[in-house]
């Protein structure tokens, strides 16, 4: 297990405006290097992370040289309510960002179960490792669609594996999903963990301390780069 820096605010907008200026420093690192450097930033969806991509958007960064990927995706097209592309669209790539490029994981036109080569290929012309990973958890410990009913899961959390990507169906949900594996997510300069909410905060001092079913131990335990988890109530 690598470093753990854990953080707690006193509001959801303090912590939310914690987790972008994060996220515009380690953007704004990458793309000191040179002129020609590009960053990656891998984001999750769901109703966490809005607000941070909010102020995100408004950080003076050049944008153009900025990738941003979904760590996971409803197979649902881009426009549709529940695509994490389309959160995206409207909430990170705005204001100052509006110029930044975004690597889908859904594709039009093709089965999901063509998608993880397409994908696999398209990394290959991403700036890796990520310049960070923002990654929301659930209560029942997931992070990206690395649900504990997944039934490959075992697989997606192996840290050695060469999946980047994952085609997954689970009861809980009522769509197939897209997901980057464990190690995908590991191939990061940092990981951020933004998380609301007491049972959130007991899932992962449960996770922290080891030997639980929670999908979310395993990012915590094959983490060699730092994490910071930023929590709130």
């Amino acid at each position: 297990m690598g470093s753990i820096d854990f953080q707690s605010y006193e509001s959801r907008a303090e912590a939310s405006a914690a987790a972008a200026e994060l996220l515009a420093a380690l953007v704004r690192k990458k793309l000191s290097g040179s002129p020609q450097a590009q960053a990656s930033l891998v984001v999750s969806g769901g109703s966490t992370p809005g607000p941070c991509f909010d102020l995100l958007s408004r950080e003076p960064l050049d944008w153009t040289r900025v990738t941003v990927m979904p760590s996971d995706e409803r197979w649902v097209p881009a426009d549709h309510p529940d695509s994490n592309e389309r959160l995206i669209r409207s909430r990170l790539l705005q204001n100052r960002a509006a110029r930044g490029n975004v690597l889908p994981l859904f594709r039009a036109g093709v089965e999901a179960t063509q998608a993880p080569s397409l994908i696999q290929a398209d990394l290959a012309d991403t700036a890796q490792p990520f310049s960070a990973v923002l990654l929301g958890m659930g209560e029942d410990g997931h992070f990206a669609s690395l649900f504990p009913d997944f039934e490959q899961l075992p697989a997606a959390l192996e840290p050695e594996t060469q999946e980047p990507c994952m085609v997954v169906q689970t009861a809980s949900s009522p769509h197939l999903r897209i997901s980057l594996t464990l190690s995908a997510l590991l191939n990061s300069g940092h990981i951020v963990l933004l998380i609301f909410g007491a049972a959130k905060r007991e899932v992962f001092e449960t996770a922290k301390q080891g030997g639980s079913a929670y999908p979310v131990e395993a990012l915590l335990r094959h983490s060699r780069k730092p994490l910071t988890v930023i929590w709130a109530g």
